[in-house]
């Protein structure tokens, strides 16, 4: 008895470890939270938008989104010292008269 040999499948029937992409994958567990994230993702995104899609769309949206956190951070921090040595161009009586309005000093 001749078995046929199809691609992909070894005559034994085991699957042949075949490639699927160029890149490597990453493993990621489902839990709550991620779970959350890809149902918001795939309401911006489409019902029908994969898993896969919107879970590396989330990834590169994250990523841009940490990178704009940390400029917006230096910036912060630059402005407070620019605060603190006096160079920041902040007009401190014009401050304080809005403060004194408002609470009507």
């Amino acid at each position: 008895m001749k078995s046929e040999v199809r691609p992909g499948v070894s005559a034994s029937g085991y699957t042949l470890s075949m490639a699927t992409s160029r890149n490597a994958r990453v493993q990621v567990s489902r839990d709550p939270d991620l779970e959350r994230a890809i149902k918001r993702g795939r309401a911006v995104l489409g019902p029908s938008t994969p898993t896969s899609r919107v879970v590396r769309e989330l990834a590169l949206r994250g990523a841009e989104a940490f990178e704009s956190d940390q400029a917006s951070e230096w910036k912060a921090v630059e402005f407070a010292l620019s605060v603190a040595d006096g160079t920041s161009e902040l007009n401190f009586e014009s401050l304080r008269s809005v403060r004194d309005r408002a609470w009507e000093r």
